[in-house]
């Protein structure tokens, strides 16, 4: 039986590669933060732009999580429409929530743009492919819904679907111009170099032993060395060195995988996603497809390639490609990966203040490029201000509790800073 070994693409192709050490000394900085993703560096490279002495602890390498293994669509909002955000969050909430999220793409290139990060960009919008009268119907409702916050995106007809797909597999689309396209681990990279451009540290190689309180400051431990911080942001999602005894409250775990193939001919590229479109369909189980810079062929869909589901979902890969595009008929997949999702129970992200001056946020929900950058800079915003009521989604005490419980092993707190945080919570 043939063993899943990964290939990962966006390593393979990274522009911005660089490394960073270990932490091996003690240092005082302004603000620690744990975790270099894409909220991570986001957060960490806005306190650096505001003067902030911050330092980014990162188990691995940059991006090594969900930052280095996703598509790459820098999408507008969250996998919930608009609505049904609200019939979560209330009203109010959920329009704070999805104006704030309505708007994150514009975030993400605006600081490619800034610091002229390389990373593939491609800012032409992104096709949600409805492929039965069912998907078409949701594709019409999220199109209603954005024109309510002000956004118009375009229901695209079958035959105008098809130009733009290569494919006349699906009978149209949402083209969302707010939304477009890079290569993930080279903008996570890009983020990481534009921070320390700025001042800030970064330590890869590091990952936290244990946190306690002296006096009024963090002292984060890792193998080597210790950081005594004023504040703490917390940014790891589903990929904590601890594993499971540190996973986030309230979170599951969702695969996905994807495969690539070698560049396509030149005459294939000029009618396969002739614009470089990236794509998703309406599927239960949905399969994306985009091209990188090269002309590879990207297909991905959920599942997880280690173990006796590989063969499966690789065989299902190329028949699914092979179903939309028959004229990829030989091209093998050189390259395979798979990552882990952040699911919360409603879909919705969590920030939390589980103790006075640390802050962190989770569950992105398959929808972590934009959300993770903008999310990353409330949390600096925040940190700066020391005003938590200034963010786009509420604490929620019961959350915080929870966090505690889950991660009560790794912070060390003396009996009095415990009975203090207690009462507080």
């Amino acid at each position: 039986m043939t063993r899943y070994v990964e290939k990962n693409l966006w390593i393979d192709t990274c522009e911005n590669t660089q490394a960073y050490p270990a932490l091996t000394e003690d240092r005082d900085v302004d603000v620690v933060v744990i975790g270099a993703g894409y909220s991570g560096l986001s957060a960490a490279l806005h306190l650096a732009e505001n003067k902030v002495d911050v330092a980014v602890l990162e188990a691995q390498e940059i991006g090594y999580g969900g930052s280095g293994r996703n598509v790459g669509l820098v999408n507008a909002g969250l996998w919930l429409k608009p609505d049904e955000i609200t019939d979560r969050l209330g009203q109010k909430d959920g329009e704070v929530l999805s104006r704030f999220l309505g708007s994150a793409p514009e975030t993400v290139f605006g600081l490619i743009d800034r610091y002229q990060i390389k990373c593939e960009a491609i800012k032409n919008g992104t096709l949600h492919c409805a492929d039965s009268q069912k998907g078409l119907a949701e594709l019409n409702e999220r199109q209603q819904q954005w024109q309510k916050f002000g956004y118009s995106l375009d229901l695209l007809s079958r035959e105008k679907t098809a130009e733009l797909m290569g494919t006349d597999k699906y009978i149209g689309a949402l083209h969302d111009l707010r939304a477009g396209s890079i290569q993930p681990l080279s903008y996570a990279c890009g983020l990481a170099q534009a921070a320390v451009s700025l001042g800030a540290s970064i330590f890869c190689h590091s990952p936290v032993r244990s946190i306690t309180k002296a006096g009024q400051r963090w002292r984060v431990k890792t193998d080597k060395g210790t950081l005594n911080a004023q504040k703490i942001i917390t940014a790891t999602g589903t990929y904590n060195e601890n594993g499971d005894t540190w996973a986030s409250p309230d979170t599951t775990s969702l695969y996905y995988f994807q495969m690539a193939t070698a560049p396509l001919s030149e005459a294939l590229q000029q009618t396969i996603l002739p614009e470089k479109h990236a794509a998703w369909d309406t599927h239960m189980v949905l399969t994306s497809f985009r091209l990188n810079r090269e002309g590879r062929m990207i297909v991905g869909s959920v599942g997880c390639l280690d173990g006796a589901g590989y063969g499966t979902h690789k065989s299902w890969a190329y028949r699914k490609m092979l179903d939309v595009y028959p004229q990829l008929a030989g091209y093998a997949f050189t390259h395979e990966w798979y990552g882990r999702i952040g699911l919360t129970n409603n879909n919705i992200p969590r920030l939390a203040e589980p103790y006075p001056g640390w802050l962190t946020v989770w569950g992105y929900n398959g929808r972590g490029i934009a959300p993770g950058t903008v999310f990353g800079r409330a949390l600096a915003e925040s940190t700066l201000s020391g005003d938590t009521s200034t963010l786009p989604l509420k604490l929620s005490p019961s959350e915080q509790e929870n966090f505690i419980k889950t991660q009560s092993f790794f912070i060390e707190l003396g009996a009095a800073a415990r009975h203090f945080i207690e009462k507080r919570v």
